[in-house]
């Protein structure tokens, strides 16, 4: 891979690799070092593989597939089951499709939800995807006296939306998102946006940060093109170029280290900022032991269990089980097995000072399970070098943190 102008510079690269090896000596960043998650925390509920709209790179959408509402039987026994394999407190992601499609089973599984947790003595947590689309009062009320926090999907201002997130008539659904925040402008303030990122976008990140910075959003983040769903077929469209991404993320990081963002969270790069300060462990993505299968499920909405929702449901590491044979038994499976077995001692990774805080790229988005995802690779690699040097230079980034609260 070719090395980015964003890096570290060429006069520091050896005290960088004094310092590795001083890491490898104590076994910091070395493979199978890492430590340990095992403990469900976080269930993700797809409740319904429909959806009003029809984003043309959409990973969880494919033609092989019916529309279909997962059963409330199936839910509520995924959340029993995940409730006593949880510690202490047990996330719930409200997915789709289209969560807010088929809102009042919503509203029985938070009610049930809370229920069965308290009747266990542990907290219970739903925070949610959406588009908005189909906010109401009701949904509105709802969310705010159970401390649901939504997300939306939104891919920019409507000149970028427009041409990607379509309604299944091929119409730009922007109106929508803008339709709700006119509407219930509190509410809608209180979501953080994702935005998917493709060849379209991926150079604009500066850009998206500071529409949703200037619409007072809650925070921003992104998802990074995946070829599966509508996608799979589209990657001579959306595929990613690691370098004018990288490029794209380095202008993003610049900004933030010059205070422009300061009081906004910008995800793309607080996430690396905090596994860089904090150490791998929440970001189940973001370690070398990812969540899949270990501390998070995904529920299908036909009841099946995948270790993540970005788990490609045509390729090997697909299909660890059903609600039905239990949850135990699909973290016991042979895929689950198979999953956690993730071996990158023959990449980079082996060689890499950051790998401790990078955990190797995700395995969903990789080109096989040992192997790494390039684009992911060459934006970590970039992300720690300029927060190392930043860091061992100036205190702005740690003040960007503060403002954060």
């Amino acid at each position: 891979m070719a090395s980015s102008p964003h890096q570290l510079p060429q006069q520091v690269r050896g005290a960088v690799g004094q310092l590795r090896e001083l890491l490898l000596d104590r076994g910091i960043g070395v493979i199978g070092a890492e430590r340990r998650f095992e403990q469900l925390n976080t269930v993700i509920l797809k409740l319904t593989n429909a959806c009003n709209y029809a984003c043309t790179y959409c990973y969880d959408y494919e033609t092989f597939e019916r529309a279909v509402v997962l059963s409330r039987d199936v839910a509520v026994s995924a959340l029993k089951q995940a409730l006593d394999l949880a510690e202490r407190e047990l996330w719930v992601i409200l997915h789709g499709g289209e969560p807010m499609l088929v809102w009042q089973l919503v509203e029985e599984l938070v009610t049930a939800g809370r229920q069965l947790a308290a009747e266990r003595g542990k907290r219970i947590r739903f925070v949610g995807q959406t588009n908005l689309s189909r906010l109401n009062d009701e949904i509105v009320e709802f969310s705010l006296r159970h401390d649901i926090v939504w997300g939306v999907s939104i891919d920019g201002g409507p000149d970028l939306h427009d041409h990607f997130r379509v309604d299944h008539k091929g119409r730009g659904t922007y109106f929508q998102f803008a339709k709700a925040l006119d509407r219930y402008p509190s509410f809608v303030r209180g979501c953080g946006v994702m935005s998917t990122i493709t060849a379209v976008n991926q150079g604009r990140l500066l850009e998206l940060a500071r529409h949703f910075r200037d619409l007072s959003m809650a925070s921003w983040d992104w998802s990074l093109f995946q070829p599966i769903g509508r996608g799979r077929d589209q990657q001579a469209t959306f595929a990613l170029d690691p370098d004018v991404l990288v490029t794209a993320w380095g202008e993003l990081f610049d900004a933030v280290e010059g205070g422009e963002f300061d009081g906004f969270p910008v995800l793309p790069v607080k996430k690396y900022l905090d596994n860089f300060i904090a150490g791998p462990g929440g970001n189940m993505c973001m370690r070398p032991q990812c969540g899949a299968g270990r501390d998070l499920l995904s529920i299908s909405s036909d009841g099946s269990v995948e270790a993540c929702d970005c788990i490609d449901p045509t390729g090997p590491l697909s299909g660890l089980g059903s609600v039905d044979e239990g949850l135990v038994a699909a973290r016991d499976s042979n895929v689950a097995a198979l999953i956690r077995s993730r071996d990158l001692s023959g990449t980079r990774c082996s060689e890499c000072i950051w790998y401790g805080v990078c955990g190797g790229t995700c395995l969903a988005h990789a080109p096989g399970l040992n192997d790494v995802w390039p684009e992911s690779c060459a934006v970590a690699l970039c992300a720690f070098d300029k927060i190392s040097y930043s860091l061992a230079n100036s205190t702005r980034l740690l003040d960007y943190q503060r403002t954060l609260g």
